[in-house]
């Protein structure tokens, strides 16, 4: 047992941290304290972009008012935040449906009916009834025997009087799927032609914008932007339109600019969010993260590249957490130390 323990004196301890080895008699040898773990990141070509945060109006694209289109009591309305498809009514009135969504870009600005004159409008609400299965005939905007069918057909498949005929603001057209918002009337209430029903807007999500005129040149079509959110959440979106005439509030004069949002933004209307416009442009710029910059004795910055020591960079442009850098010895791929 003795001899047991004598061969195997040679015994390792672990103690706060440090390696401490026992050999036979002689004293302990303290083995090299780790050195600490230290970030790093690589030095990388991106586009970098600077932009300047304007606040804006998160909200739905296509935006009207729902209006009646004779007189009556409106016996129904869409709940706000409903979405109405094709073929479907926004409201009933006098306890039928009324108001049926098409989809289309040209207003309906006459009745359809027999005999009526060839037209966009006859082959826009051709085209829509063959999409729910009715054949109005050839799509060619002529009105015939065959588009009075389908007009009748559609008209009995949602209990409607099957006269062949619809009475303008009996159908609505619309760009695509129709979100009603805020209520203009109620129930029960007995309503004229024209009177405000409620608001109406597309699906599509869209931000609004008040730009300073005297920075117009911020905003342009098809420029990309980011949208930040009321919760955090950070989106892409792309400036759709830049209004002509600018708009006077108060002292300042405003140009409305129109921002498509893509990425989910959930179902807040009219949220103030934060636009990122684009400022300042860099492409294929040599980067790092504004962490591993450090300040040089005497002026000016460096950059500790791994392996290599200290590198004297000159920054140049700042978006995000990267910054645009110059200097001899420093290379796409590098890996450069950075502050934890």
């Amino acid at each position: 047992m003795k001899r047991r323990l004598a061969g195997g004196a040679a015994a390792v301890a672990v103690a706060a941290g440090a390696v401490v080895v026992a050999t036979g008699g002689e004293d302990p040898v303290r083995a090299a304290e780790p050195s600490p773990a230290r970030a790093t990141a690589t030095v990388e070509r991106t586009d970098l972009v600077d932009r300047e945060s304007i606040s804006g109006t998160l909200g739905y694209d296509d935006a009207g008012t729902l209006a009646s289109a004779a007189a009556g009591v409106l016996t129904g309305l869409r709940e706000p935040g409903s979405i109405v498809t094709r073929g479907h009514s926004l409201y009933d009135f006098d306890d039928k449906p009324a108001a049926f969504v098409f989809y289309g870009t040209l207003p309906a600005w006459r009745d359809f009916a027999p005999g009526m004159t060839d037209g966009a409008d006859v082959k826009q609400l051709e085209r829509n009834l063959r999409a729910l299965g009715y054949d109005p005939g050839d799509v060619d905007g002529d009105w015939t025997w065959e588009t009075t069918g389908a007009v009748e057909d559609f008209q009995r498949d949602r209990d409607l009087d099957d006269t062949g005929k619809l009475s303008r603001g009996a159908v609505v057209f619309r760009s695509g799927p129709t979100r009603v918002g805020e209520a203009k009337a109620v129930v029960g209430d007995q309503v004229a032609p024209g009177k405000p029903l409620g608001e109406l807007a597309s699906t599509a999500r869209v931000v609004t914008v008040d730009l300073d005129a005297a920075r117009q040149r911020l905003a342009r079509v098809g420029d990309r932007v980011t949208v930040d959110l009321p919760s955090g959440q950070s989106v892409g979106g792309r400036i759709a339109a830049v209004g002509k005439v600018a708009t006077k509030h108060g002292d300042d004069t405003t140009i409305s600019v129109t921002v498509h949002v893509s990425g989910r933004v959930g179902n807040l209307d009219q949220a103030p969010v934060d636009v990122g416009f684009a400022v300042e442009r860099r492409r294929g710029a040599l980067a790092v993260p504004v962490k591993a910059l450090l300040a040089r004795q005497g002026g000016g910055y460096a950059v500790e590249v791994v392996g290599r020591g200290m590198v004297r960079v000159t920054p140049g442009l700042y978006a995000d957490d990267l910054v645009e850098v110059e200097g001899d010895g420093l290379h796409e791929g590098d890996k450069v130390v950075t502050a934890l």
